[in-house]
Formats: C-alpha cells, structure tokens, sequence
C-alpha cells in the first residue's frame, strides 16, 4: 500500500470499518445521539498513526492482525477489559489479543500501528516487546505525562500539515522520517516505563471473564430472543452477579446493553437492505421488536433519527452512487 496521509469523517461504525487496515473491529453505540467519528490517518506501510475521536458513548470488540502490534495514547478516560485507564495514559494492545473497550465521554486516542518485523527491528526495548502477550492488567504504563504530551503535540502538528509535494524518492525520505520520529517517541515513553499498573482487586478480573463470556454468547444469538435470565443460566451464574459484571466492565446492565446491541444491528441492517427494497417492518421483526411504534421511539431515543430516515438515506446514497 502507498504511503496515504488522510482526514476523513464517517456517520456510522461500517463505513469507519472499512476504513481500518490490521483490525477486526466490532462497534455497539450504547447513549444516544448523532454518531460522529474522525479519523485522521498516516499509513507509512510498516507503521501507521491513527487520530481517532468520536461521540457518543460505544463499545469496541476488537482483536488485532497476528502481525502487528498496538499502542494506544489515550487522552480520554475509557474502561478497557474492566480497567478504568485515566486521561493521558499509554497502553498496548497485543497480537491476536480480544480485547473490549467502553468509553461514556467523547473519544479521543491516538493508535501506533507498527508491523512486528519492524518492531524486532527497531532494537530493545521495542523488539522486547514483539512477541510479549500481556494481559490486560500489564498493559497500561504508568508513563511520563511530559514524554506523552510530546508525542500527543507532534502528532497534532503532523496531522494539521499537509504531505509535502515532492519527488518520489523525497517522499520516501520524508516517511523514512516520519517512522524514525515514531520510533524516538516510542522509546522516550517506554525509557520512563515503571511497573505496569495492577488491577485494584481480584474479582475485577472474575467480573472481565464473565462479561467476556456473555458477549461471545451474545454474538451467534442475537437474532433470537436473548434475554438477561437465559443468558446468566446458560452461564451458571446468578442474574445480579451478571448485572454486577456488565456495569463493572462495559457501565450499563445486560438488558440495555442487549437492546443497544439488537438496535445497531437492526440499523446495519437497515442500511444494508435499503438498497435491495427491505422495510422497516422487516427488519424490526427480524430483530425480535414485536411493537412498531416502541421500535420507532428506542431507535430514535439512540440515533437521533427515525428508522424510516435511515432506511431513506442509505437508498439515496445508493441511487446517487
């Protein structure tokens, strides 16, 4: 892939999807409102800087390409696999790891994406962390606020200047750049790395694995009727101690969540059978939504807009396409 410097602005999860290289990313918006999410991109090949920011509140479901690996700079709290990461922190994300992450404030973070050949590469204590799959628990860095600013800063000032127009051969050198400031970032935070930050108690963890396990239920079955019993039966826990897990690792309960889920899926949906004629109807039904008119008034609580409109703008952008 070529070397692309992008600034785009999406209103819904898929087409931000399709915009992403090295994840396998699922999106649950959870509050209502208008979904608005920028991304400003530089894809060096090896290296890749993402900016992203977004509102209102959501869950990611995410696992990463087995030949990568994530830094995340977050500049907004989040809770993150059922750890509250405050403002200003550094993370990794490992290959191959499954990880969720809520965020109930506007997003902002920034993502390193470097290819693990590079990371080896690069030297300890980078290529160190190559093949290292750590918890959760041991990913956040308890690391200088100034080295992390200077990155955050630089960052900013990269995404707001244009790519240089140049000859092809000083493009390259410009990108060669661009990877060795990464690389210089990178060390100055990790140089100042202390010990990882623990979980504050044990049960945090138990709270992670069983919400973890509702969610992998919850996937192949949610176009069947899911409800909050069912789900704790199938796992042999009681209906509060499943409660207690949801609001701990992603801050709502099991019966909104699920509800939020079957509203984006039904909007995907919408989306998708605009197009091919599909109806409103259809769709409530297909997602368990008996009653038309609460349909109507949870999916507008949520989007901001009546499934009817939904279903209207993705046949207009069809036939202008």
């Amino acid at each position: 892939m070529g070397h692309v410097l992008s600034r785009e602005r999406f209103a819904d999860f898929d087409q931000y999807r399709e915009h992403l290289r090295c994840w396998d990313t699922e999106a649950v918006q959870l509050s209502p409102g208008t979904l608005s999410i920028g991304c400003d991109c530089l894809d060096a090949g090896d290296v890749i800087l993402m900016r992203l920011n977004f509102q209102p509140a959501a869950l990611f479901k995410s696992a990463r390409d087995p030949g990568w690996y994530t830094f995340i700079l977050d500049s907004s709290p989040k809770r993150w696999c059922g750890i509250d990461v405050p403002a200003k922190s550094f993370r990794t994300i490992a290959p191959q790891r499954e990880t969720n992450v809520v965020s109930h404030h506007p997003w902002d973070s920034l993502c390193i994406t470097v290819q693990r050949d590079t990371m080896a590469a690069w030297g300890s204590p980078l290529s160190d962390l190559a093949d290292w799959t750590p918890a959760p628990e041991q990913s956040i860095f308890a690391s200088d606020r100034l080295a992390i600013e200077a990155f955050k800063a630089w960052t900013d000032t990269l995404f707001s200047t244009p790519m240089p127009s140049c000859s092809e051969d000083d493009a390259a050198l410009w990108i060669a750049a661009i990877r060795e400031r990464v690389r210089q970032h990178l060390l100055a935070v990790l140089g100042r790395k202390e010990s990882p930050k623990p979980l504050s108690a044990v049960h945090r963890v138990a709270r992670y694995d069983l919400a973890l396990a509702a969610l992998r239920r919850i996937d192949p079955h949610i176009e069947g009727r899911v409800t909050v019993r069912g789900l704790a039966q199938g796992l042999g826990v009681s209906a509060r101690a499943l409660e207690y897990a949801f609001l701990a690792v992603i801050g709502v309960s099991p019966a909104r969540y699920l509800l939020a889920e079957r509203l984006n899926r039904a909007r995907h949906q919408l989306r998708v059978r605009g197009p091919a004629g599909g109806s409103v109807t259809a769709v409530a039904f297909d997602h368990q939504f008996d009653n038309l008119s609460r349909f109507a008034q949870q999916y507008a609580r949520l989007f901001g807009e009546r499934p009817s409109e939904t279903l209207r703008s993705a046949r207009d952008a069809f036939h202008q396409a």
